[in-house]
């Protein structure tokens, strides 16, 4: 029990460390994309940085479930990466279909994937909410 807290500790700590690190990446790429463009053009530059911040964070999700599946493959808990990434994807998302299960002394580290999963889910949330009124289209006081 204590080796899986310690490894969901570290896995923890690179998922909130590489999303970080991507959403100043993010940031930096929509503010770029909206200062590049005109004043007429900036209505759709608005709508192009939401759709890269979308599609961005997609990305860094699948990235950050990639590194709980690698390690997971690492340590015995599934025979290849692809049943490794559905079990991670499914556990991340809080999904939990449980058609596959990780080995058996692994599964509080499963159990673990989800909780960080919903925390970095929430904070994408957050974040895509906080940008598009930020940066736009969703201005503060523009709409509704």
């Amino acid at each position: 029990m204590a080796a899986n807290l310690l490894v969901a500790a570290v896995l923890n700590a690179v998922t909130f460390l590489v999303h970080a690190v991507g959403l100043i990446g993010l940031t930096h790429l929509m503010t770029k994309v909206i200062e590049r463009s005109s004043v007429r053009e900036r209505r759709w530059a608005k709508l192009v940085a939401l759709f890269l911040l979308a599609m961005g964070l997609f990305l860094l999700l699948s990235v950050e479930i990639a590194v709980w599946a690698a390690f997971m493959i690492g340590i015995g808990a599934f025979p290849d990466f692809e049943t490794a990434f559905y079990f991670s994807t499914s556990a991340f998302a809080t999904i939990g279909f449980g058609d596959v299960p990780p080995a058996r002394e692994w599964r509080l580290l499963a159990a673990m994937e989800g909780v960080t999963g919903f925390l970095i889910v929430g904070w994408s949330a957050a974040y895509m909410v906080a940008s598009s009124i930020r940066f736009g289209p969703f201005e503060r006081d523009m709409h509704f």
